[in-house]
């Protein structure tokens, strides 16, 4: 019995159809595609199933039409946002919320990858960091800094991770005298 639970946590599935559920409920939640690999972070993060019987749940949702792949991303069809809608009250309430918040940050962490880069380079004296804020057509911030340890370095990045909107206004105000919120 504890083979089948290796790797899931004490709120977490091992059940096939309870699994689909939730791959489903997942997708549903979410505003963008997600590829397997994101999918299963995801649930693997919250310690919800393990990775054999996520696999096989995927691949029967994809086979019966319940999502669907698109360039290496799965969407649910219209079957599994339906499946997921009559069913989701058989998830209890804390396991729909964990989901939920999971797709809000995961999501979030795909618009910063998306939008924002962070660059490193060593040399003999120290690190230089480059953060950059861009869309698909402009790149609004490009800043390089040097700073001299690896603490400073990882530092400076995780600031910028966390806060890269909040960074540019504070930059754009500072330069231009002006209160952009």
């Amino acid at each position: 019995m504890e083979g089948l639970r290796a790797g899931v946590g004490p709120l977490g599935f091992t059940d096939l159809a309870e699994i689909k559920l939730v791959i489903c409920y997942l997708l549903s939640c979410c505003e963008e595609p997600l590829s397997r690999e994101q999918i299963f972070d995801i649930l693997d993060l919250n310690r919800i199933v393990n990775y054999f019987y996520f696999s096989q749940a995927l691949e029967e949702l994809t086979r019966d039409g319940q999502v669907k792949r698109v360039d290496g991303r799965y969407v649910p069809e219209k079957e599994g946002i339906e499946s997921a809608r009559t069913l989701k009250e058989t998830l209890a309430k804390n396991i729909r919320e964990l989901l939920a918040n999971s797709a809000e940050n995961y999501g979030k962490k795909i618009n910063f990858e998306k939008w924002n880069n962070i660059q490193t380079k060593r040399d003999e004296f120290g690190y230089t960091v480059t953060c950059e804020i861009a869309d698909e057509s402009v790149k609004l911030m490009s800043i390089t800094l040097f700073v001299p340890e690896e603490k400073m370095l990882n530092t400076v990045k995780k600031r910028f991770k966390d806060g890269s909107e909040e960074i540019y206004k504070t930059i754009i105000n500072l330069l231009t005298g002006e209160d952009f919120d």
